[in-house]
């Protein structure tokens, strides 16, 4: 018997030992697709516990005819960590609400993205049929697949579309390197012409 049909036997017997074994075989790919979700190592054990407890409660839905132990348990941690993350979200919305009155209380603050790289104005500068796919898998944790299956559009030009979008990024990106580099350079010369001048 293979190790996978094994888990499922324990699992639906309800014997621990085959969630020993599904740990043991499948938690470092699970943990990756977590982790890759979420970002952050807490949140991504959080979404692994409780999508053990998922496998666990609801491992009769399982149906190897449809897909693999490994893809049904994917789907579901995939699942789990985008709750995580939608609830993460929501509790930092909250606290950030609650404490806006002291926060207008004191001096303002302005805070600038000069030194970061905006992921939005990036994104506003592609055009749409672009846009959305970065949108889908970067920012919405959405597969290659989910988002053909989402966007009802074939892979082939789902995966056509991201290189696009990404070369087209780098060369934004280069673009504006260069134009930093001139800048910076003209500072320095000004700089320098002020210095022997004066």
């Amino acid at each position: 018997m293979s190790v996978t049909k094994q888990i499922v036997e324990l699992i639906k017997s309800k014997n621990e030992k085959g969630l020993e074994l599904l740990y043991d075989n499948y938690s470092r790919a699970l943990y990756g697709i977590a982790y890759r979700v979420l970002n952050n190592q807490e949140y991504a054990e959080e979404a692994l516990q409780n999508s053990y407890l998922k496998v666990w409660k609801n491992i009769n839905q399982y149906d190897e005819q449809k897909a693999t132990l490994y893809t049904w348990m994917a789907q579901i941690v995939r699942y789990s960590s985008l709750d995580i993350r939608r609830l993460k979200s929501f509790e930092r919305q909250e606290k950030t609400e609650s404490l806006e009155p002291r926060v207008h209380k004191g001096k303002s603050v302005t805070i600038t993205s000069a030194d970061s790289i905006d992921a939005k104005k990036l994104l506003q500068g592609l055009e749409e049929k672009y846009s959305i796919v970065l949108e889908y898998l970067y920012l919405k944790g959405y597969t290659q697949q989910e988002m053909s299956d989402e966007l009802d559009i074939p892979i082939g030009t789902i995966k056509t579309r991201l290189r696009k979008a990404i070369s087209i990024i780098r060369t934004n990106l280069k673009d504006e390197k260069k134009l930093f580099m001139g800048v910076l350079f003209l500072l320095v010369i000004l700089i320098i012409v002020k210095i022997f001048i004066f």
